[in-house]
């Protein structure tokens, strides 16, 4: 096993046989994986994902404390043409955070592209196009948009949100960040939108209470999960009650009620589920990758001779 950190080197020693197999090469963009798949030496596995991409929004700050606002974003992303155009079809939409074949997903309500939708929205929450015939601006300031500087593919996704979002008269600026500090400035509240991954962990609902507990937004002594600082007092009392139901019928209504809210009011945004790609010699053999993305495959491959 080696840790190969630059893009260019992993590429280079896939082509020349220096690496059997690549699990989850997430560093690779899109248009890479796709050319390596051309190598005549090399295989390209595509396996459904449960990771999803999500936009969190921090919802203690205006406008983004606006739930039409937050709606209103949503509906301006055509996820369905970045999948196809940017993600070559390595994912699929997401409605939940929670995987589809997960025991308690339901999708609650689903957000397709619609920027007739999002303007109204915008202007039911106050934001009004300033001349009927924009897309003109609707706030006297942009969104800060933060995501991570050392991946090329976030950078490249919020350049595309960015265009989707001003066609609706939303301004936003994007801000790159070193991970640690991002995290920080996740954790003070010092962002409005963040594009981010859950990576595993998210096939049982009980990380819900995790994400969306008023009792798990950061503070300064404790560092903690409820990023987008949402606060409702009835779904934390359905957290409560579910994360101590044990008969999964019961829990399940539970988690129904809880996904419908969470859908609704938007802390977060579920973009797609990643798909956990390999890149492999061809002579490598039995690659079988489970939803969640974990290694554990790796015990029945059949190396190459």
């Amino acid at each position: 096993m080696r840790v190969i950190s630059d893009t260019n080197a992993l590429q280079a020693e896939l082509r020349t046989g220096r690496v059997d197999m690549a699990p989850l090469p997430t560093s690779l963009s899109p248009d890479a994986i796709k050319l390596l798949g051309q190598d005549p030496n090399l295989q390209v596995l595509q396996f459904t994902g449960s990771n999803v991409n999500l936009l969190t929004f921090n919802t203690s700050q205006a406008p983004l404390d606006n739930v039409k606002v937050r709606q209103a974003i949503a509906f301006a992303i055509n996820r369905e043409s970045m999948i196809r155009d940017l993600l070559l079809g390595q994912a699929k939409i997401a409605h939940s955070i929670l995987p589809e074949d997960s025991w308690a997903y339901t999708p609650g309500q689903k957000y397709s592209y619609d920027p007739a939708m999002a303007k109204k929205l915008l202007d039911e929450a106050g934001f009004k196009d300033p001349d009927g015939d924009g897309p003109q601006l609707r706030f006297s300031k942009p969104l800060v948009y933060k995501v991570s500087g050392s991946s090329v593919s976030a950078r490249q996704y919020a350049g595309v949100i960015q265009n989707y979002l001003k066609e609706v008269g939303v301004p936003v600026s994007i801000e790159t960040a070193e991970l640690n500090t991002l995290f920080d400035q996740l954790r003070y509240g010092q962002f409005q939108i963040f594009y981010g991954q859950w990576v595993g962990g998210n096939q049982d609902p009980i990380f819900y209470k995790d994400l969306f507990a008023t009792s798990e937004i950061p503070t300064q002594e404790r560092a903690a999960r409820n990023r987008s600082r949402y606060s409702n007092r009835e779904l934390d009392a359905l957290l409560d009650e579910a994360v101590n139901t044990y008969v999964r019928e019961k829990a399940f209504g539970l988690y129904s009620r809880i996904q419908e809210i969470v859908s609704r009011d938007l802390p977060v945004f579920p973009l797609w589920y990643q798909a956990n790609m390999v890149i492999a010699r061809k002579n490598v053999g039995n690659i079988q990758v489970n939803a969640s993305g974990d290694w554990s495959f790796v015990r029945n491959v059949t190396p190459g001779k």
